[in-house]
């Protein structure tokens, strides 16, 4: 990828280098990347978008206990060792941390193992699906060009087609599970979206719109906007994208793209006061309708008239008060309840059915501090706030030396991440493949470029290059 860049002032020895550094990396994105990783790449990107497209319903492809989630991280496990980048992503901070906090988790579970099983195993997926982080930072390192081709082309082909088909498959799980084809024995349809699920990917969506990533867009921010309502009738995906929508407005601030925003989100909501808008959500007192845009802010922020909404909300916090009562000021200080217990049992919480209970908390978080302990958490907080740490200060790095391309991307995945944290804070989210995996994936693709970008730099630097964003034709390789 080429940045629009003036020629800058060089030094003899850096303007060889330079042009040494040109050759290579146009040398490097022309080789073939090895077919084992080519392969694994396609495949989990191939899942992702299943996963994005029919959330539990493809979740449930496979034979218990080895479902689609288990054989990916199958392969996911042996790709990693052919990529020769362990070591690499071990030897940085980040990588201190996330060992750290891996090592915490394991030892968390492994006494219950004995005891509870599959159940233990189940259990451990929050974490477990870190191993997908670890991979999708070795792919970054280890192809040429891996994050051009996923970034610009990949995974803006994948949000075009999400846009219609995202919003026909959460509709389809809202009106059609009548019609819809089920696993046999099961209630679970084909596709089965969490309203969660599908605001956090529509915000992951605007926030590429908005961060430049996409080019000019204007048509398709108006039209994602007006698809993230029908994600309205759920609280924690709305808080979800109206924050990651502010953070990414607020770190690639332009008045076009304020006005852009909020004229297309004004046209929505004029329209449907116009027209009056009111459909109901199949087995809920909730619709699609201002009134309920309006609660739902409401109950957000403070307390609202509507019972169903009040009585889920006292419902979530009184489970969290009971963990934090038993963690902070209780016995389960260090370790928490452990891997394999069914939280909702044990705390007496259960409002699942015999054949689907629920199993931890609505909230991500809670869950690492109910099974981890206060140790768990701590370190949870560490790598995550590590992690959005560093997206923030590259991003910075990348304004200041005027990378178009690089500055775009740290903005996106720091929106996309945010959207993900609010989400898993009012939901059980991160514990299945259908989000759990798409994060960490996205925690691995900021890992990688990271590492890329602070080494392009330090290289930069070492060349005699006064300012990165002087050269014209300077050449952003990702990755290799």
């Amino acid at each position: 990828m080429a940045s629009e860049f003036v020629e800058p002032r060089l030094s003899p020895q850096g303007r060889g280098l330079g042009m040494q550094l040109l050759a290579t990396h146009g040398q490097a994105g022309a080789h073939r990347w090895p077919r084992g990783l080519k392969a694994y790449a396609a495949m989990h990107g191939i899942w992702l978008v299943l996963y994005a497209l029919l959330g539990k319903g493809f979740a449930y492809a496979g034979w218990q206990p080895f479902y689609v989630s288990e054989l990916l991280l199958l392969f996911s496990f042996i790709a990693l060792c052919g990529t020769g980048r362990i070591g690499s992503l071990l030897r940085t901070p980040l990588g201190c941390i996330m060992a750290c906090f891996l090592a915490w988790q394991l030892a968390c579970m492994v006494p219950y193992l004995g005891t509870f099983g599959v159940d233990s195993l189940r259990d451990s997926a929050i974490w477990g699906y870190a191993t997908f982080a670890w991979m999708s930072a070795a792919l970054v390192l280890r192809l040429p060009s891996f994050l051009e081709v996923v970034v610009r082309k990949q995974y803006w082909r994948f949000a075009k087609v999400y846009v219609f088909f995202g919003a026909a498959a959460w509709l389809a799980t809202l009106y059609l599970q009548e019609w819809l084809p089920h696993w046999p024995g099961t209630a679970v349809s084909i596709p089965l979206i969490k309203g969660g699920e599908y605001c956090v990917h529509m915000a992951g969506i605007l926030a590429f719109v908005l961060s430049g990533l996409a080019g000019s867009s204007q048509l398709w921010a108006f039209m994602i906007l007006a698809d993230a309502m029908l994600g309205m009738s759920v609280r924690g995906g709305l808080l979800a994208f109206l924050v990651a929508s502010s953070c990414v407005l607020l770190l690639r601030a332009r008045f076009d793209r304020l006005v852009l925003v909020l004229g297309s989100s004004l046209l929505v909501v004029v329209a449907m006061a116009a027209f009056d808008i009111r459909l109901g959500v199949p087995g809920t007192a909730r619709e699609f309708s201002l009134d309920q845009l309006s609660d739902n802010l409401t109950s957000v922020i403070g307390d609202s008239d509507r019972r169903d909404l009040e009585g889920t909300k006292n419902w979530r916090i009184a489970w969290w008060r009971t963990i934090r009562e038993y963690t902070v000021n209780g016995a389960y200080f260090w370790t928490g309840k452990g891997y394999g217990v069914n939280l909702a049992d044990s705390d007496g919480f259960q409002v699942g059915t015999r054949d689907e209970p629920l199993r931890s908390p609505h909230s991500s978080h809670m869950t690492f501090l109910a099974r981890s302990g206060v140790p768990g958490l701590l370190l949870w907080i560490t790598l995550q706030g590590s992690w959005a740490a560093l997206m923030l200060v590259s991003y910075i790095r990348a304004r200041q030396c005027r990378l178009a391309f690089w500055s775009s991307l740290f903005a996106w995945l720091l929106a996309y991440w945010v959207a993900f944290m609010v989400s898993a804070s009012f939901d059980v989210f991160l514990e299945g493949p259908m989000a759990g995996i798409p994060f960490w994936t996205l925690f691995g693709l900021g890992w990688g470029s990271e590492i890329t970008f602070r080494s392009r730099v330090r290289k930069s630097h070492a060349w005699g290059l006064v300012d990165l964003g002087q050269r014209r034709g300077f050449v952003e390789n990702a990755g290799g």
